[in-house]
């Protein structure tokens, strides 16, 4: 929390927001951890702080992350000869716009002081959370918990082609990788292997999650990118980059998902004890 803090004063200085979202996606897996240990209200009442907590920074990260995307799209346009000065011109141009009329200096200063007083908040309590100091079943539970949402959401998006759930796994698949890492001293060459397998999934689904942001904005009425005269081209390009990143994320999930869940706990249950041992 002391971090997070840290990231929050960095922000109010001028610096992006993206470090202090990352640390509250790890506050949120770390809590999911411990949601069996912690009980549901409680559980609860915490992922609802941070959870309200990260939407406060959501809209300052939306329009650095559409710049990012415009960024990486251009890239993988020149690879595959496609790429057209005067569609990016237009995005680039337009990703300006939308940042200039979504986040005044006043609304970055606002949102990020309504994060601090929420992540405050929480620092209060924790020192108040009751958890088990040698019984590691209810941590390993809070694990397969996540291990198997993240399975299923990305199978079924992945077999009904549903963005949406791609977009809802890809919060699993963060919290799983912050458990991963977390679980490195028990066989180092394993996980770090492990965890950097599931950075690139977790990469090629933010990178998925930010073009459906961006082909969004094309049909809202308002956005500066609805009325680029390019608009057709840039759809396509965005089409091409997509399906290059589905083809990617199913490759990658196959063999970091092939384990049953309940096989999954099992492992590292006794990995977890044998290091305890």
């Amino acid at each position: 929390m002391r971090a997070l803090s840290q990231d929050l004063d960095l922000a109010r200085s001028g610096k992006t927001v993206h470090p202090a979202r990352r640390r509250l996606k790890l506050a949120r897996s770390l809590l999911r951890l411990m949601k069996p240990a912690l009980g549901a209200q409680s559980f609860q009442q915490e992922n609802e702080t941070l959870r309200d907590a990260a939407q406060a920074l959501a809209g300052l990260r939306r329009t650095e992350a559409m710049s990012e995307a415009i960024a990486k799209l251009k890239t993988h346009a020149k690879k595959d000869g496609a790429s057209d000065d005067a569609v990016f011109a237009e995005l680039e141009t337009a990703a300006h716009d939308l940042r200039q009329d979504v986040v005044s200096p006043e609304e970055v200063a606002r949102r990020i002081e309504e994060t601090s007083v929420r992540v405050a908040e929480l620092r209060g309590r924790i020192s108040a959370w009751t958890l088990p100091k040698r019984d590691i079943a209810l941590f390993v539970d809070g694990l397969r918990a996540c291990f198997a949402k993240a399975r299923h959401l990305l199978r079924d998006g992945l077999d009904k082609k549903e963005m949406p759930l791609l977009h809802e796994a890809r919060k699993s698949v963060i919290h799983h990788l912050h458990h991963v890492e977390l679980l490195t001293p028990l066989w180092p060459k394993l996980f770090k292997v492990w965890a950097a397998e599931l950075q690139k999934l977790r990469e090629d689904l933010g990178d998925l999650n930010d073009l459906d942001d961006l082909s969004a904005e094309f049909d809202r009425p308002e956005s500066p990118f609805a009325g680029i005269e390019h608009k057709e081209k840039a759809l396509a390009l965005i089409d091409l980059r997509r399906k290059a990143i589905l083809t990617r994320i199913d490759n990658e999930t196959g063999h970091l998902f092939a384990e049953e869940p309940k096989n999954f706990a099992a492992r590292i249950d006794a990995l977890w004890r044998h290091l305890a041992a």
